[in-house]
């Protein structure tokens, strides 16, 4: 008994289609693990910044008021030490350009804020698509030291 000849190959089109839709979310899986990656060692490299910037002294303020409860920082300060410490920071393999931001600084004087941007090319879409453009990431991170008599 032979077979109608109407429906030959219909399944070989439907599993290349879910393959390539697979294929597709593992894409962007990748992608976006890699910008997360990214994002958490930008994070981490703020963190180290703002912590050595809340440590920077303004020695002004400091001689004239005395030591209160937090140590006095400038605007001045926090970008000196923040650049400081990105002159020694080993970038990640997928980012390009690690900059401060516009909100690196002290708001109020005894905080200091570390703002970093940088611009994370992706692994699979990069390749695939030709997209060079990369996706960029801005984290910001606030440190304060307090002293406790």
């Amino acid at each position: 008994m032979r077979r109608p000849s109407g429906d030959e190959g219909q399944v070989t089109l439907l599993v290349l289609g879910y393959t390539l839709i697979s294929l597709s979310l593992v894409a962007v899986a990748v992608d976006a693990s890699a910008v997360h990656l990214a994002r958490t060692q930008l994070l981490d490299a703020a963190d180290a910044a703002a912590l050595g910037a809340a440590d920077a002294l303004d020695e002004g303020p400091l001689y004239s008021r005395g030591v209160g409860r937090d140590l006095p920082v400038t605007d001045a300060d926090v970008r000196k030490e923040a650049l400081r410490y990105l002159s020694s920071y080993d970038v990640p393999s997928r980012v390009d350009r690690v900059e401060l931001g516009a909100g690196t600084g002290s708001a109020d004087g005894a905080s200091a804020t570390v703002e970093l941007s940088g611009r994370v090319r992706l692994p699979i879409a990069a390749s695939v698509v030709g997209w060079k453009g990369g996706i960029i990431v801005t984290v910001r991170s606030t440190a304060r030291t307090s002293l406790v008599p």
